[in-house]
């Protein structure tokens, strides 16, 4: 294949993001989300950071020029950015900048947003908003700007990927994998979760990643229930090590592999044994049924069927997207699905990950799996080789 046009890249992403807000009825978008905001334009700024501060955001018209508002002394970072046309300094109404002031440096952001948006858009044009706060919404609508949300075709956007897009996250995910292999050489009874944790970290930012959105990596008891995080904890030999890497690997993708081992050389217990199994044929299913065309609703029947015994402790969900995040579609499981679960069908480009998690109530431990992957008009094709224990099957 030849080199990845990362320009390319970026315009495409952009054009998605045109295309969905005109599909909606939005004549342009303010995106705060750093993870929309490096879809549509390709820039970057302080990502963690910004995700709680709202101290940077972007104009997208569906036709018109992109201007990015950066945080304060950051404008030169977009100067060689093509596809933004002006770079304008960020205004912030966040009270630990602007206290007392904060509702009249909100009008302020108001009303520079609505004098951009009439002059591009049009007296009455449609503003989408990605996030928004109190304050300046309260702004927006002294000033008669119609807002609506703009998550929703910002997500049915970043869902369908490009092949050059894919070829970055399958490079990302390469990177996660190897991170996983650098981990597994020191996991050894003695060292600790969060020793373990920080080799994951240490080995994506040494190759080109960012860094890791949750701290889920645990062993022994922490394994069941899910979700208990890295801790200070010694892992022992025999227990079971489970880990979500959850890391932002190269180029901001998010690249999302699940794996469970024992620790030392030890093999499996009886428990141990059976809830891999369970796991790994749960995955395993559930992978199969991707395909271009599927409805959730069809999918969450086809799915497989928990025993039972594990079901109080399942995951949170079957399926969800990968990109620069968790992100759309989310799939639950079928005792969620009357609740929770909203129509829509999978699309070939669309990149997911599958999740299994077997944990009895009261049990000692608990297996988490979960694996990456595109759909293809074939059905779906693995993202990562990041190998399985198929010797405790």
């Amino acid at each position: 294949m030849e080199a990845i046009g990362y320009d390319r890249v970026s315009a495409y992403r952009l054009e998605r993001t045109r295309l969905m807000l005109a599909e909606a009825g939005v004549d342009a978008a303010i995106l705060f989300d750093p993870l929309n905001l490096r879809y549509a334009t390709g820039s970057r700024n302080m990502q963690v950071w910004s995700s709680h501060h709202m101290v940077r955001y972007v104009f997208v018209p569906v036709s018109g020029p992109v201007v990015l508002f950066d945080y304060g002394g950051a404008m030169h970072l977009s100067d060689s950015n093509t596809l933004i046309s002006e770079t304008r300094p960020a205004k912030s109404w966040d009270y630990f900048g602007s206290g007392s002031r904060a509702a009249e440096h909100a009008t302020l952001w108001a009303s520079e947003i609505a004098d951009l948006l009439r002059e591009v858009c049009g007296q009455d044009a449609t503003l989408g908003l990605d996030r928004a706060d109190l304050l300046p919404l309260r702004a927006l609508d002294r000033l008669g700007v119609h807002v609506v949300d703009a998550k929703g075709p910002l997500e049915l956007a970043r869902s369908v990927k490009s092949t050059e897009e894919i070829e970055i996250i399958r490079g990302s995910m390469q990177v996660c994998t190897d991170a996983i292999t650098f981990m597994r050489q020191h996991a050894r009874p003695g060292v600790s979760e969060n020793y373990l944790l920080s080799l994951l970290n240490q080995y994506n930012i040494e190759h080109g990643g960012e860094h890791q959105e949750t701290r889920c990596l645990a062993s022994g008891h922490h394994t069941n229930p899910w979700f208990t995080e890295a801790s200070a904890k010694i892992i022992e030999a025999g227990e079971m090590l489970v880990f979500d890497s959850d890391l932002v690997g190269p180029n901001g993708i998010f690249t999302d592999q699940t794996r469970s081992f024992v620790i030392g050389d030890c093999r499996p217990t009886p428990e141990q044994r059976t809830n891999y199994a369970l796991a790994y044929e749960q995955l395993q299913h559930n992978l199969s049924l991707l395909r271009p065309g599927l409805t959730f609703e069809e999918y969450v029947q086809a799915s497989w069927q928990m025993p039972d015994l594990y079901v109080p402790n399942r995951y949170a969900e079957m399926v969800h997207g990968i990109g620069f995040g968790v992100e759309y579609p989310l799939v639950y499981f079928r005792q969620d699905a009357p609740a929770w679960q909203y129509p829509g069908e999978f699309v070939e480009g669309m990149t997911v990950c599958v999740e299994s998690y077997i944990g009895a109530v009261g049990g000692p431990d608990g297996v988490k799996l979960e694996q990456p992957a595109l759909i293809t008009s074939t059905g779906p094709v693995a993202l990562s080789d990041c190998p399985f224990e198929l010797d405790y099957l």
